[in-house]
């Protein structure tokens, strides 16, 4: 992500408070992979997650975010043969929504995958009544949950895909008294803070990136005070990047 701002605003400094936060997801699949797996299909349209490395984005031809995966693919040909990585979640999820029989997926996840299952969000739903189920659609860590939702596995509750910010809006606006929160657990203590009234407990207790703990106050003031850990991206590498970051914006 700090790569991707990088090269969406090449005349800001992006700082990286720990140069070790990075990311299971992005991890999954390398850029000789990429490019053998570019081999096998040389006429297909690469769709890539934003959780990926700035070196993979150029290898792409789409670039998406959980929200707007569905919108990009839509916007590609239908005939066009498609690979879509790095997350096979999101992937399933987006081949559902669109119909599309033509879409290679790669087989990536995030880390924080194994520590949540669809049966320990259904336990959750039903041992509280009046119960709603959020969803972050940027978290690599709830695209299971979103494919579930697009199946029908959820239909007696009430289901939400948020954004962060709307997730914090809906469950402060929501009648709802219960909530089962799918995203990493970090979002629980202001919803708890800002909601008193209201009970929230996460999809896993589990659900934490190792990746995301890492930034801490202490670096992240270390890393203002003294401007250190500047996140750069080689020109020829964010040049080709871009096109498949400003293709996304577009659609967006």
């Amino acid at each position: 992500m700090a790569e991707t701002a990088a090269i969406i605003s090449p005349e800001k400094r992006v700082l990286l408070p720990d140069l070790e936060a990075g990311c299971s997801l992005a991890d999954s699949i390398t850029i000789n992979e990429l490019k053998n797996w570019k081999k096998q299909h040389p006429d297909a349209i690469a769709v890539g997650y934003v959780n990926t490395t700035a070196e993979i984005k150029s290898e792409l031809d789409y670039c998406c975010t959980s929200s707007n995966a569905v919108n990009v693919v839509k916007s590609i040909p239908a005939d066009k043969e498609i690979l879509f990585l790095p997350d096979m979640f999101l992937g399933s999820y987006v081949a559902k929504m669109t119909g599309r029989k033509n879409i290679h997926i790669w087989a990536g996840e995030c880390h924080v995958h194994a520590g949540i299952t669809p049966e320990d969000v259904t336990k959750k739903l039903n041992s509280m009544n009046d119960t709603e189920l959020v969803i972050h659609p940027e978290c690599g860590c709830t695209t299971p949950f979103m494919y579930d939702v697009a199946d029908g596995s959820f239909d007696n509750n009430k289901v939400s895909i948020l954004s962060t910010e709307g997730m914090l809006n809906h469950v402060s606006k929501s009648k709802s008294k219960n909530f089962v929160v799918a995203t990493e657990t970090g979002i629980l203590y202001k919803m708890r803070k800002d909601n008193p009234d209201k009970k929230f407990i996460a999809a896993s207790e589990k659900a934490e990136c190792q990746y995301m703990k890492m930034i801490t106050l202490q670096n992240v003031h270390d890393a203002l005070v003294r401007e250190q850990n500047v996140v750069t991206v080689p020109k020829e590498i964010a040049d080709k990047a871009r096109i498949a970051i400003d293709r996304m914006l577009a659609i967006s």
